[in-house]
């Protein structure tokens, strides 16, 4: 009988463990953004998540996310980006180079980038996706061997949307980690301020 017992709270606890493992933890709020981390599985830099509602529609800031060789003027940390080749309107793949304080070394990749419109739900979903392999290493920049990047932006009324982001990333190399947290809350929170006040620009 004690057997049974102690399996049965055994397998009702799996769940609970694994959800807990996962747990998404919020580390900073401002401005109606939240940005949240979780550990990863795959990289010694946590998970991210960015939340927060901007005003406009989902069109404006698919046409801002789509405009990639702007990334520099918002973006944190975007030294460069520009596009390689367009498979598509909503698809193509782009390359970027990440500047890193010192005394690491830059980063870069190459990402396919492709968008799908659900215009009867007036929502969208991004993928960003790294592909290490695309082409050889540049000369005294670390190519990062993985970045997966998911957009989600959905209509909440004729004037604002709410966006959730969602980024998995292993900077490759050695990177201190003062450096890991500063792209794990302070990158995102600037990027999605300039986001929000470039939506709000539009929509004045």
């Amino acid at each position: 009988m004690m057997k049974t017992i102690f399996i049965y709270f055994i397998f009702i606890s799996i769940p609970y463990l694994l959800f807990s493992q996962n747990a998404w933890e919020l580390r900073k709020e401002r401005n109606g953004i939240k940005i949240y981390n979780r550990h990863s599985d795959v990289s010694r830099m946590d998970d991210i998540k960015v939340e927060l509602d901007l005003p406009g529609n989902i069109y404006q800031v698919a046409d801002i996310l789509i405009d990639v060789e702007k990334y520099p003027q918002w973006a944190y940390a975007t030294k460069l980006c520009e596009l390689i080749k367009k498979v598509s309107k909503q698809e193509f793949i782009y390359y970027s180079e990440v500047e890193v304080p010192w005394p690491a070394t830059n980063r870069d990749f190459y990402a396919n980038f492709k968008l799908t419109f659900d215009s009867a739900a007036r929502s969208f979903n991004l993928n960003s996706t790294g592909m290490k392999d695309y082409r050889p290493a540049k000369k005294n920049l670390v190519r990062v061997p993985l970045s997966k990047g998911q957009w989600n932006v959905t209509t909440i009324s004729d004037k604002k949307i709410h966006l959730i982001y969602i980024l998995q990333l292993d900077p490759g190399g050695s990177v201190p980690t003062w450096v890991l947290n500063l792209f794990s809350t302070k990158g995102p929170m600037e990027t999605f301020e300039n986001l929000k006040k470039k939506m709000e620009l539009l929509n004045r």
